[in-house]
């Protein structure tokens, strides 16, 4: 039988952060408003790497909630600065998928499953079809929106590829990738200057790190799922554990034709680190000490 902890007041977790955790409060007014806008739970994840190795219940001394919240703000500007280059890089992708499909296979191409490989999941069901699968549910789900509207009353419910397009997430059109002939992945591939092997690793990253910021998980000091595979110049900042810099690589990688919208993203991403260099610890991201070199060449 399991007990779960007593719900605490502002002023209850206040004392138990004080006295329990070892957590400095500066301003128990100024902590009561943290509180109320974040939630300790949330604000604790920040605290990881920072509890004292003999104690994991207490911080090391001179650890405050103002350092953690200060940390919580960092990352959301971090969520915030990213997330808007990985929705270009994923339109674009979309983009590639969508003219190559409908190029060779025509407007409906990707219903049939012999234009894609025979790939089997673990439950036995065609990866084809469950794609198609959740593109009927996302369609049901999006049944009042003008242009599946239109699509349905005009069209008899069919849909090209370029509007189907629109309604994969970016994990299922990962997945669609994963799935086309070795030439038509080949052929994405090259559009990166990569090969597929790369490039399916660069953007199965991606997805999880959008997926993290838009349901505003946390980033910093975050053990990551999707290692990113690095070019042989980096493999040097492959790590045990899975963290942000590879992904930043990724990104790159991806966007090396593109140097403007690179170049927007490193300044504005440099910019923000240094700002916050009396909070945070870089190597908490996987950030080597040479990453301006790294990044900027």
């Amino acid at each position: 039988m399991y007990i779960l902890k007593k719900a605490l007041t502002y002023e209850e977790q206040i004392d138990r952060l004080e006295q329990f955790h070892s957590l400095i409060i500066n301003d128990r007014n100024q902590a009561k408003e943290i509180l109320k806008s974040v939630n300790y739970y949330r604000l604790s994840g920040y605290g990881i790497g920072l509890k004292e190795k003999t104690d994991k219940e207490k911080y090391i001394q001179g650890t405050s909630l103002d350092l953690l919240y200060s940390l919580y703000q960092f990352d959301s500007n971090l969520r915030n600065l990213l997330i808007h280059t990985i929705e270009y890089i994923e339109i674009q992708f979309r983009s590639h998928i969508s003219y190559l499909l409908a190029m060779k296979y025509d407007a409906e191409g990707y219903m049939a499953s012999n234009n894609f490989k025979d790939k089997t999941l673990k439950n036995g069901e065609s990866a084809h079809s469950n794609i198609i699968k959740h593109l009927t549910e996302e369609l049901d789900r999006q049944r009042n929106t003008p242009f599946v509207k239109h699509h349905l009353n005009q069209y008899s419910g069919h849909f090209p590829i370029w509007v189907a397009i629109e309604l994969f997430t970016f994990g299922n059109l990962a997945s669609l990738y994963s799935i086309m002939k070795d030439d038509d992945k080949k052929a994405i591939a090259r559009l990166y200057k990569t090969n597929y092997n790369l490039l399916i690793s660069w953007i199965l990253s991606l997805v999880e790190t959008r997926n993290i910021c838009a349901h505003y998980g946390r980033l910093y000091n975050a053990l990551l799922k999707q290692a990113p595979r690095l070019l042989v110049k980096h493999k040097i900042y492959r790590q045990k554990y899975n963290k942000l810099f590879p992904v930043i690589l990724a990104m790159k990688y991806i966007l090396f034709n593109k140097l403007n919208i690179w170049q927007d993203l490193y300044t504005k991403l440099t910019k923000l680190l240094i700002q916050n260099s009396s909070v945070i610890n870089l190597s908490f991201m996987g950030f080597p000490q040479n990453w301006e070199i790294v990044l900027s060449s």
